[in-house]
């Protein structure tokens, strides 16, 4: 019987290719059946007051097993995610920052709060989200 984990990964939409990336690497998480409570593009959540949306974001990270970020820079960068990193420290969440390839300069709010940094690997994210949730 497969473990359930459910996940809420941390991203800018101009770099949804590291969004995509991560959620098929927590998808095909071997023996665990992946629950993605994380906002993409292609779920936006519209018509919504900004306190409105941080709200439902707040509530979406209570859900969730492990919050999931790139360490790129440019999660210094955004107001959201830098609400999205505060809001799970703020319940405890373990946090997996992810090294994206190539990157020379890291994010310093997610390098300070992060639980577990791993690489740009399939195999490290899966080995720490099942870490981090046990």
């Amino acid at each position: 019987m497969a473990a359930i984990k459910k996940v809420f990964i941390s991203h800018c939409w101009d770099y949804s290719d590291d969004y995509e990336k991560l959620k098929e690497w927590a998808d095909n998480t071997p023996r665990v059946t992946i629950y993605d409570y994380s906002i993409s593009a292609d779920k936006k959540l519209t018509g919504l007051t900004n306190s409105q949306l941080k709200d439902a974001i707040t509530e979406r990270i209570r859900q969730c097993s492990v919050f999931i970020v790139p360490t790129a820079v440019y999660s210094s960068c955004s107001d959201w995610v830098g609400f999205e990193i505060r809001t799970a420290v703020s319940m405890n969440k373990p946090i997996l920052g992810v090294n994206p390839w190539a990157q020379k300069h890291y994010s310093q709010i997610v390098t300070t709060n992060a639980d577990k940094i791993v690489g740009w690997q399939e195999k490290s994210v899966q080995s720490a989200i099942k870490e981090l949730t046990k």
